[in-house]
C-alpha cells in the first residue's frame, strides 16, 4: 500500500515519486484496515492510496482520496 502525491498513478514512475509514502504490505483484501502514516507524513500531500506490487512494480488500485481541509 502506498500513498501517492498523484491523483491517479497508471506508473511505476507516478507511484514512486519523492514525496510517496510505503504504508506496507496489503493486510487483506476482504473487509475494513487500518494502515498507520509515519510520524511526519503530511497527508494534504497526497492524492490517492494505491495498491501497488513491488517486485514487478504494477499498480493493481488506486483509490482517490477527497477534499480535505
Amino acid at each position: 500500500m502506498v500513498l501517492s502525491p498523484s491523483p491517479n498513478p497508471e506508473t511505476s514512475a507516478q507511484v514512486k515519486t519523492a514525496s510517496y509514502v510505503d504504508l506496507g504490505k496489503l493486510k487483506g483484501n476482504i473487509g475494513n484496515r487500518n494502515y498507520p502514516t509515519p510520524e511526519g507524513t503530511d497527508i494534504n500531500a497526497q492524492m490517492s492510496v494505491v495498491i501497488y506490487c513491488k517486485p514487478f512494480q504494477v499498480v493493481f488500485s488506486v483509490a482517490m482520496l477527497g477534499e480535505r481541509g
